[in-house]
């Protein structure tokens, strides 16, 4: 049987461009620019997979999350999922850099609200950026979306009291960050009788949340944080109908 050497060469060739090893620290951008936010930093001796075309001086790779990506409030549903379809960022105002776009299977988690954008922890493959050679830059000062290094345990939040909140082993019930304007639930036309007294609304004045304020320790009046922008650490759960949000508040702070 004849064996064709050239073919046989181009696929070695074609199997050793796809994959590489780093040989120092790498930033892996969201762009071909290292001034655009960084998805992840891979350690040295990391093996990447090169997919698709880049600009000279830069590989393209995919790689795996979770990552810390924004979505906007009206693409979360009712069960606390991502829309799909909907467009993911990398930051939380209009002009950031879109990442993905929420498909079927995707992992994700409400970890913030900021405004009219939710935070959300997603598990994906995604595609970034590396430069090689004269174009490596990897600053600093840039937070990525995801860290390859173990997480370490995370410092349990503090109560406006001062004590601190305890964190279960079901990462469903971890207490998340919050924020928003607290003002009361009641009006009288639109929500005469609601189901909490109190929500969390963004930016644009709609109702994030519901304010579940049972477990809640405040050295001041709860009446000083009216109509403020504040932060809330608690957990999120559907009501009860399943129409709504609400966070079982555990601590609450002036932004």
């Amino acid at each position: 049987m004849k064996i064709n050497t050239a073919l046989l060469t181009l696929a070695f060739t074609a199997a050793r461009l796809a994959a590489d090893t780093l040989t120092a620290d790498t930033a892996v951008f969201v762009q071909t620019d290292p001034k655009s936010p960084v998805l992840a930093r891979l350690k040295a001796g990391s093996t990447v997979t090169v997919v698709g075309q880049a600009p000279a001086g830069w590989h393209r790779i995919e790689i795996r999350g979770p990552f810390e990506v924004y979505v906007h409030n009206r693409d979360i549903t009712k069960g606390l999922e991502v829309r799909e379809g909907a467009s993911i960022y990398a930051a939380p105002k209009k002009d950031a850099p879109l990442i993905a776009t929420a498909a079927p299977g995707d992992k994700t988690e409400i970890t913030g609200l900021h405004g009219d954008y939710c935070q959300v922890k997603l598990e994906k493959k995604l595609q970034g950026f590396i430069a090689v050679g004269e174009a490596a830059n990897t600053p600093a000062e840039t937070k990525p979306m995801v860290s390859i290094i173990a997480p370490t345990a995370p410092a349990p939040p503090v109560t406006t009291a001062g004590r601190p909140v305890p964190i279960t082993g079901n990462t469903a019930d971890m207490p998340r960050l919050f924020a928003g304007k607290l003002v009361l639930a009641r009006r009288a036309i639109l929500n005469p009788n609601p189901l909490y007294d109190y929500q969390l609304i963004d930016a644009s004045g709609r109702r994030f949340a519901y304010v579940d304020t049972k477990r809640l320790l405040l050295t001041d009046k709860i009446e000083a944080y009216f109509d403020r922008h504040i932060t809330i650490t608690g957990t999120v759960r559907n009501t009860v109908d399943g129409k709504d949000l609400v966070i079982a508040a555990e601590s609450m702070s002036l932004k």
